[in-house]
């Protein structure tokens, strides 16, 4: 058992004259822009440190946001592989340690990613992830050194990433004073193993600190390692108990899913849910504020569910933790709006934009007692906007995804979409500053009053279901899993008054319409058209769990036409017989090249006169195995998809 007496952590804080920046302007600061990250396989990890100047130590944070940025390299692949890269920070000054502490408490991993299966990105791909540190914000001043690692082994000589690492500071008074703060559980832990139980490196955490009302645990867990018994900790659900002062606080399963991630499709085996983790996507921390009493000790107790392996325990989870105390907060009625989801053009918000109703928004309650209701004011900047009255229950310090009803408006290319809460349980919002934002946002695609909806169904399509819905949540059509019939094109043609809808297609076993470790369930396809058969829309059908599509229709005749050649390869890897999938707008002569990855060696041609659409079987089995292009030229325009041989 460890116990922690907590310091002053900040010395700006320990005396007065705090500068508190009351007008909510944002610093933006970059620690690391486009650096080129690749493996070092000798190590399994790669480390990449750079010196920051943060504002001075009188500067205050209302909210701090990191925001992290892959790219493909100029000239080279994006990475293969889903590994783990971390975020650190290592303040130069600013806080004091006890001899009793690790060493390395100073080194604080402030946010955790799990690399893409990036393998067939195309070079100009890039995504943004983003999470919120405001917890860590109080240490971002003066000189510090932030520190990206990535892990790994794949090859270093032609592949790997651009990463960009931007912190959002917005400059205002904390929502509650930090006055403590202390590394807790934090290692890679064996779990399974009866030799070494994970439960002995979760020792119980007493702590306590004159003055602190409030205390905050963060955890950032994931799985890891796929044993020979349940393919732990990587592909296993388990619970984690949270106790303080012997009583359970919270219980959760170690586990997320994987196939709604927003960047799809990817190589490998993306749509697996996994311990805490998906590829290519930034891991959530679980994050706990209690009420405490400072003159008093306080125990936390973490405990695992019992797993042993029998034969060869290989499973870990990664795990860092950080306990926050603080003062009350500041404010008895004070809400925030902590992000605008929909419309966005946010990339970790794409499966649910462009939208054109039933706003999206997330909003926070930054005090200590229960917010029953609040105001929300929204619309597109230039326009009438809408009034909403929340009812409901936002717990202390609860951050809750809030649906406004209604349309949203706008005109063609981008809009500004604005939203600001106002009168937290009936009384004036005490903090104003972090009430309003905005968002930009581009309206969804106007298709014809009428579309035909073409649908093939894969092998599998039981799992199945579709929706069309208007803006008043009418249904106008509707079919339910097990209403499809394999390997069969369905097609239906609706004709719709002026409005805005939705199309679904969802998939219940979360694998789409074509998934490369399921060759067996066949493949698909989904297409909006329209009534002369010109193609409006397709849909990747390697989509995962769903596809959502929201449009317009006007009355007016100003579709736009999708012009360019559809090619979709199945499956994407296999021994060299395949089939690509072509769809055109109009009949004409086309051209299959197939190249080497490095575009320098054509294995394989085929001609064709006045073709619109089908299915075109190729042999390529001969090749060696490895990845190829397949390039389809039709007229002026080529398009290309990256397959992998291996036989």
């Amino acid at each position: 058992m460890k116990i922690f007496t907590f310091l002053i952590l900040i010395s700006s804080l320990a005396i007065s004259g705090i500068s508190y920046s009351m007008n909510g302007d944002t610093l933006n600061i970059y620690t690391h822009y486009k650096e080129k990250v690749i493996t070092d396989p000798a190590k399994g990890y790669n480390s990449y440190k750079n010196l920051v100047n943060f504002p001075a130590g009188n500067t205050t944070y209302r909210k701090a946001i990191l925001k992290i940025t892959y790219q493909c390299p100029d000239s080279q692949n994006c990475g293969e592989w889903d590994y783990i890269d971390y975020v650190y920070l290592k303040s130069k000054k600013g806080y004091y340690l006890n001899d009793n502490h690790n060493p390395d408490t100073s080194r604080i991993e402030i946010a955790r990613m799990i690399s893409p299966y990036g393998s067939r990105f195309s070079p100009d791909w890039k995504f943004e992830w983003k999470t919120d540190i405001t917890d860590f914000a109080f240490l971002l001043h003066d000189s510090a050194e932030v520190e990206f690692i990535h892990t790994g082994y794949e090859n270093n000589k032609d592949r790997g990433w651009l990463v960009t690492i931007k912190f959002e500071l917005t400059e205002g008074t904390p929502v509650m004073e930090t006055i403590g703060f202390e590394k807790l559980w934090t290692g890679v832990f064996p779990y399974g193993n009866i030799e070494d139980d994970i439960q002995k490196y979760f020792w119980p955490v007493i702590f306590g600190y004159p003055n602190a009302e409030i205390a905050g645990l963060r955890i950032l867990q994931t799985g890891h390692g796929m044993d020979d018994f349940e393919n732990c900790a990587e592909f296993c659900s388990k619970w984690r108990k949270i106790f303080l002062n012997g009583e359970l606080m919270d219980q959760k399963q170690i586990w997320r899913e994987c196939a709604d991630n927003p960047l799809y499709p990817q190589a490998g085996t993306w749509i697996f849910d996994r311990a805490g983790w998906c590829p290519g996507a930034i891991v959530e921390p679980d994050v706990y504020y209690f009420n405490i009493e400072g003159d008093t000790e306080d125990t936390i107790k973490i405990e695992m569910e019992p797993y042993v392996n029998p034969n060869k325990p290989s499973a870990n989870y990664v795990f860092s933790s950080y306990l926050f105390l603080y003062k009350k907060p500041i404010a008895e009625n004070d809400v925030s709006l902590e992000d605008i989801i929909s419309p966005s053009m946010e990339d970790m918000y794409l499966r649910r934009n462009p939208n054109c109703m039933f706003p999206v928004i997330r909003v926070k309650n930054n005090t200590a007692e229960n917010v029953d209701r609040f105001t929300a004011v929204y619309g597109t900047e230039g326009s009438v906007t809408d009034t909403f009255e929340y009812r409901g229950k936002l717990k202390p310090f609860e951050t809750k995804e809030v649906v406004l009803p209604g349309r949203i408006k706008g005109e063609s290319g981008e809009n500004k979409f604005t939203v600001t809460l106002s009168y937290p349980n009936g009384e004036p919002d005490e903090y104003a500053f972090d009430n309003a934002g905005s968002s930009d946002y581009i309206v969804p695609p106007v298709f014809d009053e009428k579309i035909i909806v073409k649908f093939r169904t894969n092998k599998e399509p039981s799992h199945n279901f579709f929706q069309i819905r208007g803006q008043s949540n009418i249904i106008f059509k509707q079919k339910e899993p097990g209403s499809y019939k394999p390997d069969t094109v369905y097609i239906d043609t609706f004709k719709l008054r002026k409005g805005c809808y939705e199309i679904v297609l969802g998939d219940t076993a979360n694998d789409g319409l074509d998934f490369w470790f399921n060759p067996e369930g066949g493949y698909g396809y989904f297409r909006i058209t329209d009534s002369d058969g010109k193609l409006i829309k397709a849909f990747n059908p390697d989509f995962g769990k769903e596809i959502r599509q929201q449009f317009i229709v006007t009355g007016e005749k100003s579709v736009q036409i999708d012009s360019t050649p559809l090619l979709y390869i199945f499956p994407v890897r296999n021994a060299g017989k395949f089939f690509c999938d072509i769809f055109l707008n109009e009949k004409s002569d086309i051209r299959i090249d197939i190249t080497t990855e490095d575009k320098k060696k054509k294995v394989y041609k085929k001609k064709l006169k006045n073709f619109k659409e089908g299915m075109v079987d190729i042999d390529i089995s001969k090749v060696d195995d490895g990845n190829y292009f397949v390039n389809l030229k039709a007229g002026k325009k080529i398009v290309s998809r990256k397959i992998k041989i291996k036989k």
